[in-house]
């Protein structure tokens, strides 16, 4: 009986892993990055869930027998939730959940209740007007985590600055001196993750600064009053 249900797992297993072979057959075509891993069973009875990681996150559903495919806003309604972002959501927040702490500049608060990764560029005014509410959001309990996203095309020195500020001995020092007094360390040329970390901000849909994040993975553009950083923030949590 033991073999017989193994040969049997091993079949429905076979069939299953085709399935999904002809699955990126079909998308290879409209997603030449398309492999397997991009595929796993959904929530949606009868499809497959895809993942797409170029240029930016994005997910679609696809039948299994790869006939139709559903793209952009998939809601249920008995949970009245739209599953579809909030799946692109939770993708967002693992990877900015992956990238080390050790390669963020972190302003902890001290009574520390949420946490909003912030990607910035420090050649940008709205993100010096963020930074500069720094001590009012810590004192709403909000952490930040910033992740570098210079943007050449607006400011072309601004890479190069980073690279000094993420090279420095404490970087929040530097990342604060630079946003206030236009201090730039003179820091030794070291291995920084600030080209990694632009390239992710593109992937996340990030064209923009500041783009912050919250623990959700919902992404706010632009610049906010620190008062209405944590509403939004608790209008999230209550949905």
């Amino acid at each position: 009986m033991k073999k017989f249900l193994t040969i049997a797992l091993i079949f429905i297993t076979n069939i299953v892993f085709a399935d999904v072979g002809m699955i990126v057959n079909k998308l290879k075509p409209y997603f030449p990055e398309i492999k397997t891993e991009n595929i796993s069973t959904s929530q949606l009875d009868g499809y497959y869930e895809v993942v797409l990681t170029n240029p930016s996150i994005d997910v679609l559903y696809i039948s299994m027998d790869g006939r139709y495919v559903l793209q952009g806003a998939v809601t249920d309604l008995e949970l009245m939730t739209n599953i579809s972002t909030n799946r692109v959501n939770a993708i967002k927040q693992n990877m900015l959940d992956s990238i080390s702490d050790n390669e963020k500049i972190i302003f902890k608060s001290e009574n520390e209740k949420y946490v909003v990764h912030v990607f910035t560029d420090v050649d940008c005014p709205y993100c010096a007007k963020l930074h500069a509410n720094m001590n009012e959001m810590n004192a709403l309990g909000i952490t930040v985590k910033y992740l570098a996203s210079p943007l050449e095309q607006l400011h072309p020195n601004a890479q190069s600055a980073m690279e000094k500020i993420w090279c420095a001995e404490d970087k929040a020092i530097a990342i604060h001196n630079y946003k206030t007094k236009r201090f730039l360390p003179n820091s030794p040329d070291c291995i920084n993750p600030v080209a990694e970390q632009l390239a992710i901000s593109k992937q996340l849909g990030v064209n923009g600064t500041p783009s912050i994040f919250f623990e959700n993975g919902l992404n706010i553009p632009g610049y906010l009053e620190p008062e209405e950083l944590l509403n939004r923030f608790l209008n999230t949590l209550a949905q």
